[in-house]
């Protein structure tokens, strides 16, 4: 159901109402989250299948913030590392020829 661009969906056994994220310049559809989401507690409940929906969406939060800390971590790094890059090419380039730059 839709609602001025406000969707429903369960998830977990939970009627949620997700509305589309705007102005981020990343275009993911509320149905491509539910559905990561849905198929990553599934991954979960096969492996924990006496969970309580609660207790699986406390795990399932858990493994998609250490995830995501991951990639910050990951993206930092790779930042740093370019950045570091970059300023040794210009103390070369300036080497090579100073006058160019």
């Amino acid at each position: 159901m839709e609602i001025n661009g406000v969707k429903e969906f369960e998830v977990l056994g939970y009627k949620l109402k997700v509305r589309p994220e705007q102005g981020d310049g990343i275009n993911i559809s509320p149905e491509e989250v539910v559905s990561y989401v849905k198929r990553r507690a599934l991954e979960i409940q096969s492996r924990s299948p006496q969970l309580e929906p609660g207790k699986l969406a406390t795990l399932l939060a858990l493994e998609l913030a250490r995830e995501n800390l991951s990639l910050e971590h990951e993206y930092k790094t790779n930042i740093n590392k370019l950045h570091d890059e970059t300023i040794g090419a210009l103390s070369l380039l300036e080497e090579v020829s100073p006058s160019a730059l």
